[in-house]
């Protein structure tokens, strides 16, 4: 089963996002749906029964944080882009702690936290389109959602389908 540990969005921020979003309806790009709007705390990949029943029996429950909503960036980097997000900020310690965790259950360890919301990912972009996307991103590169309270961390099924992922919560700590 295919996996992942995520902090779910309030569904006034997802509404917010979607505002942000609608800049970037360009060919090309496909961008994140509503309802899958999420910050990945780590994927998991596929995973056997035995491994799930693991990670369901831990104790993944964290403290509360605030975190801000804001800023954009992009995966690998400005240059080739691929991935578009939304940044988050006070997760890394919340993050660590959640690796360590799994780590003992045999998962490799993260090399960096970058908590951020995927909004989009570029499939393939026109030459004459990189350059509006790099202006859009500049001009948004200081956006600010505000600070959202999260105090739970969800297991995550996704399921692949030809119209894009589904997402499903399996248990939430």
């Amino acid at each position: 089963m295919r996996c992942f540990l995520a902090f779910e969005l309030p569904n006034e921020l997802k509404e917010k996002l979607n505002g942000l979003k609608s800049n970037f309806n360009f060919k090309g790009i496909k961008l994140v749906e509503t309802e899958n709007l999420h910050i990945t705390v780590k994927f998991l990949g596929d995973i056997d029964d035995k491994t799930l029943e693991k990670v369901i029996n831990s104790d993944l429950s964290i403290n509360k944080v605030f975190s801000e909503i804001k800023g954009i960036g992009t995966f690998p980097n400005s240059e080739y882009v691929k991935v578009i997000w939304v940044g988050s900020t006070n997760l890394q310690k919340t993050m660590s702690n959640i690796d360590n965790k799994l780590f003992n259950l045999g998962f490799k360890k993260e090399k960096t936290y970058e908590p951020h919301i995927t909004i989009g990912r570029v499939k393939y972009l026109e030459n004459d389109l990189k350059e509006n996307l790099r202006e859009i991103i500049n001009k948004n590169s200081y956006v600010d959602f505000g600070k959202i309270e999260i105090n739970s961390i969800s297991l995550m099924k996704s399921i692949l389908t030809p119209n894009g992922p589904k997402y499903e919560v399996i248990k939430k700590w």
